[in-house]
């Protein structure tokens, strides 16, 4: 069973890997060069674009807005969060297939929501600052990383309709009068006219938004609503009791987390296993011989206010984040033995009753 989960992990980090590295050079190629790739990097291409845009910003609004606990966006204004996504999202999709069919006047209006869709992402890259340290973690970084490369594809299609419609202008300005006029000029400067359309866009969406419920000024406070991210003003968002990873995935199922026994923490029970012991083990080492970093990085693992309160009551999160910490578990394994003339002393103290810790440490003199 656990090898199976393994392998299972080892597949998530293997996609994870290969989305963000056909991203990153999807978006980085030059236009010219695409001719020379193979079918097959052209799918990946394909894939790896309408995902990031189309697919794992909806996933990520899902399983990141927990009602309790942290969460990016105000739980009462979701819908505010779905609609821009949805809405950028099938602009870059029609643009993306349909923009040389498009009149300029069409072509001007999806870049004005594709500019608006940029703002948004470009805010909640923002928003997300303090989860910086996650991007690095394949497996996890994918939901955190799509509102980055969101920002950077509706960039480069709203340059990509400027330049076809450069393209079709003639060299010489002509001499127009009435709609004519007004169209060449908008296909002219239609990036600086998407712009200026971007404010009227938001005030009649908000209008909209507010008539089906939402909050009259959704737009901001599904951020500043929101807890424990950059731009939130609530920054203590527990729903009783505090939970670490380790502590959450020690509840997961019996025969892949193998829970060894009850423990205490802060006079309540908890179930523990070997994971979470050494896990706190390595804290506890680092808390006698580093206090001041010891301090830094609890300091920021609390900033960063990982969502697990409510992961907590399903057992196959738990699954997850154990199979997630699969490696930081065999690194400060490998730490303690490499540091600790009795290391496995130091883990099989952590969360004993004191009376317990007593004895135990009694009889280990």
């Amino acid at each position: 069973m656990e090898m199976s989960w393994g392998i299972l992990y080892t597949l998530a980090i293997l996609l994870s890997i290969a989305f963000t590295t056909y991203a990153i050079s999807g978006l980085t190629m030059r236009t010219n060069s695409d001719k020379k790739k193979s079918t097959f990097t052209k799918i990946m291409y394909l894939i790896t674009e309408f995902g990031f845009v189309a697919l794992i910003p909806g996933i990520g609004i899902t399983m990141s807005n927990s009602s309790c606990g942290e969460h990016p966006f105000e739980t009462e204004s979701t819908l505010t969060a779905y609609i821009l996504w949805i809405l950028f999202a099938v602009a870059y999709v029609a643009s993306r297939s349909y923009k040389e069919k498009f009149s300029p006047v069409v072509l001007s209006l999806v870049s004005t929501i594709l500019v608006a869709g940029w703002i948004f992402c470009l805010v909640t890259c923002v928003h997300f600052i303090l989860f910086a340290l996650i991007l690095v973690f394949p497996g996890f970084n994918l939901l955190w990383l799509s509102p980055y490369f969101c920002l950077f594809y509706l960039l480069k299609e709203v340059r990509s309709i400027n330049k076809m419609l450069l393209s079709r202008l003639p060299e010489k300005e002509p001499d127009l009068d009435g709609k004519a006029y007004y169209i060449d000029l908008i296909q002219r400067n239609h990036i600086i006219t998407s712009g200026f359309l971007t404010a009227p866009f938001f005030l009649m969406l908000q209008s909209v938004l507010y008539l089906f419920g939402q909050k009259p000024d959704s737009l901001i406070s599904q951020f500043t609503e929101s807890c424990g991210f950059l731009l939130s003003y609530e920054h203590s968002c527990g729903c009783g009791g505090d939970h670490y990873l380790c502590s959450i995935a020690a509840n997961g199922n019996k025969d892949l987390v193998k829970p060894t026994r009850m423990g205490l923490r802060q006079n309540q029970k908890i179930l523990v296993n070997r994971q979470l012991l050494i896990a706190n083990a390595f804290e506890n080492w680092l808390e006698d011989h580093t206090p001041r970093f010891h301090r830094m990085i609890r300091k920021t693992y609390d900033s960063m206010n990982i969502p697990v309160n409510e992961w907590s009551k399903h057992k196959r999160f738990a699954n997850v984040l154990y199979i997630l910490m699969k490696p930081l578990e065999w690194l400060f394994l490998l730490w303690l033995y490499l540091s600790e003339t009795k290391p496995e002393n130091r883990i099989a103290k952590q969360y004993l009753p004191q009376k317990q810790l007593n004895d135990y440490l009694n009889k280990t003199k």
